[in-house]
Parts: structure tokens; C-alpha cells; sequence
């Protein structure tokens, strides 16, 4: 008879991420994440120490993937800045939209559910969120040195207020996740630097 395959790593931490997910960081139990995972307590806890450790490789794998490794990377490449603001919104609308994930960001909730209570998960969440806000500041700070925005905007502050506009989506992404909402937060959002993403087509 053939061995289990014995999964590595970043699939433990896929199956772990699905349930945090879904019940929130205290309403997942070792019992559930022992099934998701294959592994016995004992193993889980030999491979990342405890429940908090683990979560909080999962947060990092889950911010690496969904950020640092591939979106953000992506849009600053961009030539226009505009474009990569409005884009990185677009990509957060067809995130909150999608059905075939859980509602909201699973950094956010970990905050919203009490997940960062421990400091060093509380920190690691601010650090990967701060991440969203330094992009921001930066697509700004670049399209008003090339004469794209107004001379009146304040990048740091207009910065501020786009990464208000990406927590309250992400937040009501969970709640009500409506899109014609969805899209009227981000116009409200966007509307100061002169911005918009595109109208939702008919289907």
C-alpha cells in the first residue's frame, strides 16, 4: 500500500489559511486544523510551535501571495501611476466580488475577529498592511512629480485616505458585498486625485 503524500509547507499553510478564513483565529479549534492538515497536534505544534505561530505563517504566506510577491511588484511597474492606483482598486473589487473565496481580507479580519491580540501577530498585521499605504503614497508621490495630479494634493495625506477607502471596502466586502456599493466606495475614494475605475459592465 502506498504512503499518505506528506504535504510541504506552503500547502500546509493553503489548507490552514482556508480555515482561519472562513471561522475567524479563535473559532478555529487544533481539532480543525488538524483535519484540514493531515498532521497530528503534536506535529503542527513540532513544525510552528503553536496555534499563534502557525497563523501567523499563514498570514505572512498569505500576504506574500496576495502582495509583496506579485501585485504590488506588478503596479508599480506600471509607466502611469494612475493606472496603477486604479488598478490596484480594480483588483481589490474583483477580489471582493469573487465567490469562491472567503469574504474580506484575511489580514483585516484577523484584526476585526481578535486574531492580533498576541503583539507579535498584532505587529506582523500592521507591518503587511502598511505595505498597501507605503504603495499608495508612492504611486501619488510619483504621478504629481510628473504633473498628474494637482499641485494641491498632499500625497501622505491623500495616501491616508486611499488606504481608508481599501479597509472600508475590504470591511464592507465582508459585510455586504454588493458591487454597485463596492464601486460607489471606491469613486468616493478615488474622486479627490480626479480618478475612477471603469463602470461595471451589463451582462
Amino acid at each position: 500500500m502506498s504512503r499518505p503524500r506528506v504535504l510541504n509547507d506552503d500547502e500546509l499553510l493553503d489548507r490552514a489559511r482556508d480555515i482561519f478564513w472562513r471561522q475567524g483565529y479563535a473559532a478555529t479549534s487544533l481539532r480543525d486544523l488538524t483535519a484540514a492538515t493531515g498532521l497530528s497536534s503534536a506535529a503542527l505544534y513540532n513544525r510552528f510551535g503553536d496555534k499563534a505561530g502557525l497563523f501567523r505563517e499563514v498570514l505572512r504566506r498569505y500576504a506574500d501571495t496576495g502582495l509583496s510577491a506579485e501585485r504590488l511588484p506588478r503596479l508599480a511597474a506600471l509607466p502611469d501611476p494612475r493606472a496603477a492606483i486604479t488598478g490596484f482598486f480594480e483588483d481589490l473589487l474583483a477580489l471582493s466580488e469573487a465567490a469562491n473565496t472567503p469574504s474580506g481580507c484575511l489580514l483585516i479580519n484577523t484584526v476585526l475577529d481578535g486574531g492580533a491580540e498576541a503583539p507579535e501577530t498584532r505587529a506582523l498585521v500592521h507591518e503587511r498592511l502598511g505595505e498597501v499605504e507605503v504603495f499608495l503614497r508612492a504611486q501619488i508621490e510619483r504621478a504629481k512629480a510628473k504633473g498628474l495630479l494637482p499641485a494641491r494634493i498632499d500625497p501622505p495625506v491623500a495616501a491616508e485616505g486611499l488606504f481608508g477607502t481599501v479597509l472600508a471596502l475590504r470591511v464592507m466586502a465582508r459585510l455586504d458585498p454588493d458591487p454597485v456599493r463596492l464601486r460607489r466606495l471606491i469613486a468616493a475614494g478615488l474622486s479627490p486625485l480626479g480618478l475612477s475605475v471603469p463602470a461595471a459592465t451589463s451582462p
